[in-house]
């Protein structure tokens, strides 16, 4: 069956560890353009910092940021789908960080916390992203705040997080395992990602329960019509295997965690992957 969608990963996959996207990289995904398919970026960054990249690959239609917790149309940043934390993870969490003077950072993808259904409802848009983050202030354990925090505002009660965030993130060692501890079956309707785990640079993200790359696609081939045979996807990380699972072709780029390269079915890079692809066409 003929590719209809790539949908590619950013971090890890088209976008290098200096943030920037090669030349092999940039020809790979005007090839898969240009045979007709559509071309998706499905990312667990904010839409505010995926914007450069959309637009570098020029991108058009719709985008899967924060992992499928928000679904934007195109450019614009108009928003399809947006699920936050739901208020009874969010609360305790912010009492906590409160209480104990733990360094929590609350994103924010929509003004108002308006969200729209886990299923998707496509014919309701709920106006444009925001992408603002608020932060009770920085991690004396944690390494590299300002590349992680680029557009943060500290906030150190979190007032002006008016209701449950996008994502919540947790900084550092000593938060981190505070976090867990208090919370050791984790928090209603919420799931904790500690994926981000390196030394100096702890992050324990909080996220809708539903939030999942392999769902938010398949949401989006549901009401497109495409099968998921017809679908190519490409990631690097333990967060894109349900969306190499998904996608009737998934790859993973050489050196990827472990568990992606279990998922995958091939290895390769973004040009070997698009151009196999392609290159099967019969």
């Amino acid at each position: 069956m003929n590719i209809r969608l790539f949908a590619f990963d950013l971090d890890g996959t088209l976008v290098d560890r200096a943030g920037r996207i090669s030349a092999e990289n940039l020809r790979a995904v005007e090839q898969a353009r240009a045979s007709g398919a559509e071309v998706m970026i499905v990312t667990g960054r904010s839409w505010r910092s995926t914007l450069p990249y959309y637009r570098a690959l020029a991108m058009t239609g719709p985008a899967i940021c924060y992992l499928g917790a928000l679904v934007v149309a195109d450019g614009t940043g108009r928003v399809l789908e947006h699920l936050p934390l739901e208020p009874a993870a969010w609360h305790p969490l912010r009492r906590l960080a409160l209480a104990e003077g733990l360094a929590v950072t609350a994103a924010v993808a929509v003004p108002g916390g308006a969200d729209g259904p886990a299923g998707g409802d496509r014919g309701r848009e709920l106006g444009l992203a925001a992408d603002v983050a608020y932060a009770t202030g920085r991690a004396d354990d944690f390494n590299g705040w300002e590349d992680w925090n680029p557009y943060t505002e500290i906030d150190p009660a979190l007032d002006r997080c008016a209701s449950p965030p996008t994502m919540a993130a947790v900084y550092g060692d000593r938060s981190v395992a505070r976090v867990l501890a208090a919370f050791p079956d984790g928090l209603p309707r919420a799931q904790f990602d500690l994926s981000d785990h390196i030394e100096g640079e702890t992050v324990l993200h909080v996220w809708h329960e539903a939030v999942d790359k392999g769902r938010a696609l398949a949401r989006y081939c549901r009401e497109r019509g495409i099968p998921p045979e017809a679908v190519l996807a490409v990631g690097d990380a333990a967060m894109d295997v349900t969306m190499l699972r998904f996608a009737g072709i998934g790859v993973a780029v050489p050196g990827s965690q472990p568990a992606a390269l279990a998922a995958a079915d091939w290895v390769a890079s973004p040009a070997e992957a698009v151009a196999r692809a392609l290159g099967s066409r019969g």
